[in-house]
């Protein structure tokens, strides 16, 4: 039997290495898309280091087709085999970037010689003019974006100032481009009113630990702090590629007792921490949205975050009240001061709610992007 199927191209495996969390993130997406077509499935075609090469259930098949790979004929190719295979009838592409995975969902539709829709993903602030000086591979893939983003029939960006950057910097049409966020969990609830309890003495970084994510910032800001007072601990949730030498940095900083690395967490874990946490670090030179600091943000955390789209954005709802630019230049005494104040912030719970509904809608209007482009 023919399935009628929304497919997602991961030829670097970012859904199948991302963790229980991701994974459960698209079944999401998958049980709405059913309950609104089921005629439909969602099928994702990813890469990754399992035994187990397939994932069945009624809502979502995953297949796992290879280790991962940066070369998008070959990961095409095989895709296309996949789907004669399993006679799933790809009604819909989803790229999960514009390089790798465009150009494989490309290749596939040329393969299946059909005008099949694809939906280019851009999850990253790609057009940010910082984001290509990070390092020469982000310059590379500027240029090479700036062709894909082009081809592409619609793109599904995170943020309204990231979309600004990409019709500016990109030249690209407003009406191509969809603003629809990742959601921040897909189990968070509406929050009540708080106690009047003092927050923790502490800052946390979550997230990958990666040269791009401002960690040597954030370390020089833990150095700073701690010479103006050593009231303080600090807590690490996350993993990346520089953790070891992160790690080793910031023990040089700090003493070991006031320093609590925790690893990768789950969401469902991360959201137990938030009220061991005082403040919220983000020091990120680009992000397009800011996962992390918008789940802070509605769990009542306090966010000193650097510049960025995602950081404007949500300083514009907030008014700046329970989230605040950090500027690393000022005094240690004056970094502290601002340390202090941000533990006695009070976020607006009204608008922490509002946020909290806005979030829990994200996951339908994506999969009614998906069934417009379906129609069209």
């Amino acid at each position: 039997m023919t399935r009628s199927a929304v497919l997602i191209i991961d030829p670097r495996g970012n859904i199948s290495l991302g963790g229980k969390d991701v994974v459960n993130r698209h079944l999401d997406y998958a049980k709405i898309l059913f309950s609104k077509s089921n005629e439909s499935k969602l099928v994702v075609c990813s890469t990754g280091y399992q035994n187990t090469k397939i994932f069945r259930s009624k809502f979502m098949d995953r297949f796992i087709l290879s280790k991962p790979t940066l070369n998008p004929i070959i990961f095409s190719w095989r895709v296309y085999r996949c789907i004669r295979r399993e006679k799933i009838e790809v009604s819909l592409i989803i790229a999960g970037d514009p390089w790798e995975s465009f150009w494989a969902s490309f290749l596939l539709s040329k393969l299946m010689r059909r005008n099949i829709p694809i939906q280019m993903q851009i999850h990253g602030d790609i057009a940010d003019p910082l984001w290509r000086k990070v390092n020469w591979r982000n310059k590379v893939r500027f240029y090479l974006a700036k062709y894909s983003c082009s081809e592409a029939l619609s793109i599904r960006a995170v943020g309204h100032n990231q979309k600004n950057n990409l019709i500016k910097n990109l030249d690209l049409s407003k009406s191509k481009i969809t603003v629809i966020p990742v959601p921040f969990s897909h189990k968070v609830t509406r929050n009540i009113k708080p106690k009047n309890t003092k927050r923790p003495k502490s800052i946390a970084l979550i997230g990958r630990i990666h040269e791009d994510r401002g960690i040597w910032n954030f370390i020089d800001l833990v150095n700073k702090l701690n010479i103006a007072s050593k009231d303080f601990d600090v807590i690490i949730i996350g993993s990346g590629h520089a953790e070891s030498e992160f790690l080793t940095r910031i023990k040089d900083v700090i003493p070991r007792q006031r320093l609590k690395v925790l690893g990768q967490l789950s969401e469902a874990t991360i959201a137990k921490m938030w009220n061991k946490i005082g403040v919220l670090v983000s020091l990120a030179p680009v992000e397009s949205y800011g996962r992390v600091i918008r789940e802070a943000f509605v769990s009542g955390v306090p966010v000193w975050v650097s510049k960025s789209s995602g950081a404007l954005d949500l300083i514009s709802k907030a008014n700046s009240k329970g989230i605040r630019l950090l500027d690393t230049n000022i005094s240690n005494q004056a970094l502290m001061r601002e340390f202090k104040q941000l533990l006695g912030t009070k976020s607006d719970l009204n608008l922490r709610n509002n946020l909290v509904d806005e979030n829990n809608k994200l996951s339908i209007l994506l999969v009614n992007s998906w069934l417009k482009l379906i129609k069209n």
